[in-house]
């Protein structure tokens, strides 16, 4: 049984289950002003229709080759609306409606209303009193108890959006509303909560004197939210406007376009983001960036699967147009869209495979994190937030040039169980100064757990879902959770089982396989894996980098597997940090730099050694000045500094240089490393 609090917003909303076993994935269902009955399962003819009193809302499911019959009351000149959310919650449905007369006569239908997923709605003003019937059934007559719909009946408008698409966060905002007779609702005002985690909100929109609410979403943004001018067909007509802003338009009209200009710069790498499928809007759109003598420097048409991306580099200083148009040509009030704007900012998006996470007590989950990258090609560090007391995300990154890592969390013995935590996946990187911050979406995965829904809702996009799950077989840990080495260098980590009752076999250590996961190494780096032997709790795995490979912070990840008789049980391994580092980094201390002719000067050079560097270091000083040497030194393998006398002559020519530096050599085996220091001043007085 669910209590919804009376100041819930109406609207399409997440529901999921938590025991001790964990959560489930997420499951939509909605949230409405409108009472609700049980569909009956004998209505499946005319004569055996389900009578309804209105306003109301029908849950039910259709089975296969099987209609459902509702029969219902209107007045003369009655306005109904109908509804049919299946498509939008997760059902496999494709419903079509017909409203029928006393006689069985077709007054109106729908199949597959635009904007609404496949989803049907119509709104229909009777002429005469009398008893009228609705039909539902899928398009394709297919059903099952997992074809389930809500069938809304009563006095709400046909609405399918708001208009502008989004809001800025903190602001207020006037909505106008989209859809079959948007024009019969009055505008709202909206304040948009601060909240940082809010990606878009529900609203209802009522018709004057209307007992219900349409259902509509409405995006929160972080940008200023610009809304078009009308006319801007023509160039003369153009709204200009600031690169940062994102656009919010509507085609009027078969046929209209909008235009907006702006200036920029040569060299600009720009992105133009579109929005409006996936709240509702019907458009198709079509983008096209054009100079000022409308000579076209980039285009893109709607990909279908996806909403289009325009990218850019702008060739000369200059204004510019971008030119919006519908695919098709189509228009009207619903046909919405908005754009967002980006002027050379590099920047990525993260996306996770899971919506539900669950932590195993004393165990590791995985979740894999994808990074598409736009201009930036750094290090992404990945973790999760607003974990629950008993549950670390294990400090992981997406290294340069990477596209994807797994992240892993793990739990303490005593976690709490049945205790549900919303968290967020967020990747960070020092882009510009500053902090660069991104949540990842987890679209994907409610939507694979929601019969392949189109398009996620947007408020339910960016959180996930974790709970502490059961004890798994065997548990692992590794010791340290990072290892720094560096090219031709070597460095180890121990991988520790915690075995459970009957694993008692070897466990296998294993890379997952990159074709299949996406999932790798650094380049020229590699792991000699080997088993954590019968009998034994640990095993040490040894990785090593060729002189090819990056500098930099990466995350390996490996799975372990046990098998006996015909059980197999494979667990994660925690994350293991690789930092690949130089194998060493020389500082020249000189004090105050003044070196008297015919005198000497006792300085300092401090090696900061990378861990996996154990061998001596040879080291001379460059750049002396004319009639000053040094004699070379050498720090010993187990020491961090050493002491160079700088020597001058009595005819040392007197003088100032800020290129005075240490030069290091060292060697282990074949392969040998070098390393100098920031140039330090020295006077010879």
């Amino acid at each position: 049984r669910i209590t919804v609090p009376a100041e819930a917003a109406v609207g399409v909303h997440g529901l999921r289950v938590v025991t001790q076993a964990g959560v489930s994935a997420l499951r939509l269902f909605v949230v409405d002003d409108l009472p609700s009955v049980a569909a009956k399962t004998d209505n499946k003819s005319r004569d055996a229709a389900q009578e309804l009193a209105l306003s109301v809302a029908v849950d039910g499911y259709v089975d296969g080759l099987s209609y459902h019959y509702f029969k219902f009351r209107a007045e003369a000149g009655q306005r109904i609306a109908f509804d049919v959310l299946a498509r939008r919650i997760g059902s496999p449905l494709d419903p079509i409606i017909r409203l029928l007369d006393s006689a069985g006569r077709d007054l109106a239908y729908s199949d597959d209303e635009p904007g609404l997923m496949s989803d049907a709605q119509l709104c229909h003003t009777f002429k005469d009193a009398g008893e009228y019937f609705i039909e539902i059934r899928d398009i394709q007559y297919r059903g099952s108890a997992n074809h389930v719909y809500r069938l809304r009946i009563g006095d709400f408008p046909c609405v399918t959006v708001p208009y502008p698409l989004a809001a800025k966060r903190g602001s207020e905002v006037t909505l106008t509303f989209a859809g079959a007779d948007a024009e019969q609702i009055e505008p709202v005002t909206v304040r948009v909560p601060e909240d940082p985690d809010l990606t878009a909100v529900t609203v209802g929109a009522r018709r004057a004197g209307g007992n219900a609410s349409g259902l509509v979403s409405l995006l929160v943004s972080d940008t200023a939210e610009f809304v078009e001018t009308e006319p801007n067909n023509a160039a003369e007509q153009a709204n200009r406007v600031e690169l940062g802003a994102s656009l919010n338009g509507r085609f009027d009209q078969p046929g209209d376009v909008d235009r907006y200009v702006f200036a920029a710069k040569k060299g600009q790498a720009l992105t133009f983001t579109s929005t409006s499928r996936q709240l509702g809007s019907p458009v198709y759109l079509k983008l096209r960036l054009l100079k000022a003598d409308g000579g076209q420097v980039a285009a893109v048409d709607d990909p279908a699967t996806t909403e289009p991306v325009l990218t850019s580099t702008i060739p000369e200083d200059g204004d510019y147009t971008l030119l919006v148009e519908e695919l098709v040509g189509f228009g009207g009030s619903r046909y919405v869209y908005r754009i967002e704007t980006s002027a050379g900012t590099p920047r990525f998006t993260l996306s996770a495979s899971a919506d539900a996470l669950n932590v195993p007590a004393n165990g590791t989950l995985q979740v894999d994190v994808t990074a598409a990258r736009a201009g930036y090609n750094g290090p992404i560090a990945v973790a999760a937030t607003n974990l629950p007391a008993g549950i670390t995300s294990t400090p992981t990154v997406i290294g340069a040039g990477q596209t994807k890592v797994g992240l892993t969390l793990t739990a303490a013995a005593d976690v709490e169980a049945g205790k549900l935590s919303e968290v967020a996946i967020v990747g960070t990187a020092p882009i510009g100064g500053s902090e660069f911050r991104a949540t990842a979406s987890v679209a994907d995965a409610i939507k694979a757990a929601n019969n392949a829904i189109p398009w996620a809702p947007a408020a339910l996009a960016r959180s996930a879902a974790l709970a502490a799950a059961p004890k798994p077989p065997f548990g692992l840990r590794t010791e340290p959770q990072q290892i720094v080495f560096g090219r031709n260098l070597k460095a180890s980590v121990k991988v520790i089982a915690e075995r459970g009752e009957g694993i008692d076999e070897e466990i296998a250590l294993a890379l997952p396989d990159p074709k299949a996961t996406g999932l790798n190494l650094p380049g020229n780096v590699t792991a000699a894996l080997k088993p954590v032997p019968k009998g034994q709790n640990e095993v040490e795995i040894e990785f090593t980098a060729t002189d090819k490979a990056p500098l930099g912070e990466f995350t390996a990840n490996f799975v372990a597997t046990h098998k006996k008789g015909d059980a197999t049980v494979t667990q994660p391994v925690p994350g293991v940090g690789l930092k690949l580092d130089e194998p060493f980094r020389l500082t020249l201390e000189v004090g105050e730099g003044k070196l008297t002719k015919g005198g000497e000067l006792k300085v300092k050079v401090v090696a900061a050694r990378n861990p996996a560097f154990a061998a001596p270091i040879s080291v001379t000083v460059d750049n002396l000045p004319k009639g000053v040497t040094a004699e070379p030194v050498t720090i010993a393998a187990d020491a961090a500094e050493a002491e160079i006398t700088l020597k001058a002559a009595a005819d040392a020519e007197a003088g100032s240089t800020d290129k005075l530096a240490a030069k290091g050599e060292g060697q282990i085996g074949e392969a040998k490393f070098a390393g100098t220091s920031a140039t330090v001043a020295l006077t010879v007085e």
